[in-house]
């Protein structure tokens, strides 16, 4: 979050913006802390191939971003575009994350007539919060991602130490 080259697009700026509303400060100077440190943004997959013979390199993707899940083994993974939590939660096993505790959560927040989902799931060691792209409808999301407020801060409650203990998510 603290590389200006790099982090400077609406996309960026815009999940900043969701941490604030979650209530998590990012640090967005020269000397990042342990929270800033933590992150590693990667691309994993696209929703269209760019070939017109249909030939997509999720497939190599997908084994590389496992890869680096294995190796780092992550406490908690926000994807950010909910139609890639059905294609993980299938895989999750290729990165060593095995064990789904007893429960995951569909969360659905309405905002100016739009349905926005987002997944959260809790498994032995790593919590998943999938949510909608930032860079998709992003002015009216607004609503829906302050809804989402108490399940991030759970989620990312394995990396940072967030007072979440008024958040049970519901066992499904």
């Amino acid at each position: 979050f603290t590389d200006k080259e790099h982090n400077s697009f609406r996309y960026s700026e815009t999940l900043i913006e969701w941490f604030k509303v979650w209530g998590i400060e990012v640090d967005r100077s020269s000397n990042p802390g342990p929270l800033e440190r933590s992150f590693i943004q990667t691309n994993w997959c696209d929703s269209q191939s760019k070939s017109a013979a249909g030939i997509s390199d999720d497939d190599y993707r997908r084994t590389e971003l496992f890869k680096l899940i294995k190796q780092y083994q992550p406490r908690a993974i926000v994807l950010t575009a909910v139609s890639l939590f059905p294609r993980f939660r299938a895989r999750a096993a290729e990165a060593g994350i095995r064990e789904l505790k007893d429960h995951e959560q569909y969360l659905l927040k309405t905002a100016t007539g739009k349905q926005f989902r987002a997944w959260l799931a809790e498994y032995d060691k790593t919590n998943v919060l999938a949510v909608p792209h930032p860079s998709r409808f992003a002015s009216i999301l607004g609503k829906s991602v302050a809804g989402w407020k108490q399940p991030a801060r759970y989620a990312l409650s394995k990396v940072i130490d967030i007072q979440s203990a008024a958040y049970k998510p519901l066992r499904l």
